[in-house]
């Protein structure tokens, strides 16, 4: 039996699993098991592999962020960093009880804009519930300052400052007289005001806020951002991406004459990558790369800053050839394309086999040659 070599069998782009699993039908019907090694891959068995990488993006398949605004009353159910599916909660607003026993003075009816501004600061405008916000006020829309919120114009309700339109909705402001004198208000959204009528006595452990969720619209990785007013919850989208675009990958044990049979006239394979007639083994950085896709060889990881230290200065730019130190692609250099400061990641070109391939990595993965 010959030494088991690695090898890169080329296929036409997009045909990368159906010739996968026509070469592992070919070594079962021609009993060549002893011969081409087996891998277990997410619970499935294969002779060959099509490495995948898993790639966070945090924008959507319609290219808008997956975007959820959670006030501070509202209890993150979901942990941030970890992974979330489609249906799962985000965030829950608890149920809210009376404190005390009390009476309803007053339930005045209002509406309420908030303006997201461009530090995404938040401003609050209270409107009376008789009066009409103009149409064009929409959740989402972005609005410049000196612009009216109704359609009187009253100068009592102007934007101050541009910024994004986050929240539009109709509440209660409801006045409660407590047993000693006491008074106290509460803002309560419409949708979850409890049984809550002007004139009500209503018992301490009463409900005069009912529960409210929020929950997840997509599936992902959830990253969480503190601000003055809001947390904002982004889901960012996780992609599983052809770490090779067009290879194959075995490592076999066969004779020549073997090998170009196992291939030949198989629909969507090309050939062996080195030579048309003659396969030729994969050395050097490319094969470290297969054996640790395949989980043969440890994938190096570059130390992780604390979160007490500063943020890792820049000192690279774009157009640079650096060399990559953590990942299954370490050993390998490439030419920086990209450097995104807000995450602290950037995106080198390795050339695999003659062909370029994006890497995204963090700044800590990469060194300076």
């Amino acid at each position: 039996m010959q030494m088991k070599k690695w090898y890169a069998i080329q296929t036409y782009a997009g045909s990368e699993l159906k010739v996968k699993e026509d070469l592992n039908e070919r070594v079962r019907k021609r009993g060549l098991e002893r011969h081409v090694d087996l891998f277990h891959v997410e619970g499935e068995e294969t002779f060959f592999l099509v490495p995948v990488e898993e790639v966070i993006t945090s924008r959507s398949r319609h290219g808008a962020g997956t975007e959820y605004r959670i006030p501070y009353e509202y209890d993150l159910v979901a942990k941030p960093n970890e992974r979330i599916t489609r249906g799962d909660t985000v965030a829950r607003k608890p149920i809210r009880h009376i404190e005390a026993d009390a009476h309803v003075v007053e339930v005045e009816p209002l509406q309420r804009v908030i303006v997201e501004m461009t530090n995404r600061n938040e401003e609050e405008y209270l409107i009376p519930g008789d009066k009409r916000i103009r149409r064009d006020i929409r959740v989402g829309e972005k609005i410049r300052n000196g612009v009216p919120l109704t359609i009187d114009a009253d100068e009592k309700y102007v934007v101050t400052n541009k910024g994004k339109i986050v929240l539009r909705e109709k509440l209660r402001r409801i006045t409660f007289e407590y047993a000693d004198g006491k008074t106290k208000t509460r803002l309560i959204p419409e949708k979850y005001l409890g049984k809550v009528r002007k004139g009500m006595n209503l018992k301490e452990g009463d409900v005069i806020e009912v529960e409210d969720t929020i929950v997840s619209r997509a599936s992902g990785l959830l990253k969480v951002k503190e601000y003055k007013d809001k947390r904002v919850v982004t889901i960012q989208r996780i992609e599983k991406r052809r770490l090779f675009p067009g290879y194959v990958f075995g490592r076999m044990g066969l004779e020549i004459e073997e090998m170009m049979a196992l291939i030949d006239g198989l629909r969507g394979a090309v050939r062996y990558v080195g030579s048309r007639f003659k396969p030729v083994p994969i050395e050097g950085p490319e094969m470290k790369l297969i054996r640790r896709k395949a989980g043969l060889l440890e994938i190096p990881t570059a130390a992780t800053a604390g979160a007490s230290e500063p943020k890792i200065e820049v000192d690279f730019s774009v157009g640079e050839v650096v060399e990559i130190v953590e990942g299954p692609f370490a050993d390998f250099t490439g030419e920086v394309k990209e450097i995104d400061k807000d995450s602290e990641e950037v995106t080198v070109m390795v050339k695999i086999f003659g062909r370029e391939t994006p890497v995204r990595l963090g700044f800590d993965g990469i060194e300076k040659l």
